[in-house]
């Protein structure tokens, strides 16, 4: 199941604002959040809601962040031609490899 809370720390870095302040924020109850196994969570509708946006809007940008962090981690790997892949894949097939 997709979990619907953010930690401390992304839910900071999505307002922008520090994990301190953040904390602060939610033990005031200015922001509304839940601690889970003793670590603050926040709300994706909360965040949403603080953002003025969407709660749809809200996890689309978060996907195509990760997306992109995913795509900046494999940037430095090495491609493989098509005749190193089928090698590998034939390898693979039988047990080869």
């Amino acid at each position: 199941m997709i979990t619907l809370t953010l930690d401390l720390a992304t839910s900071a870095a999505i307002l922008g604002a520090t994990e301190n302040d953040l904390q602060a924020m939610l033990r005031r109850r200015e922001i509304e959040g839940v601690r889970v196994d003793g670590q603050w969570r926040v709300s994706v509708f909360v965040l949403a809601r603080l953002l003025s946006t969407t709660p749809d809007t809200l996890l689309e940008y978060l996907e195509d962040d990760i997306l992109g962090q995913k795509i900046a981690e494999t940037e430095e790997e090495e491609l493989l031609d098509s005749g190193q892949a089928r090698m590998i894949y034939s390898q693979y097939l039988t047990g080869t490899g």
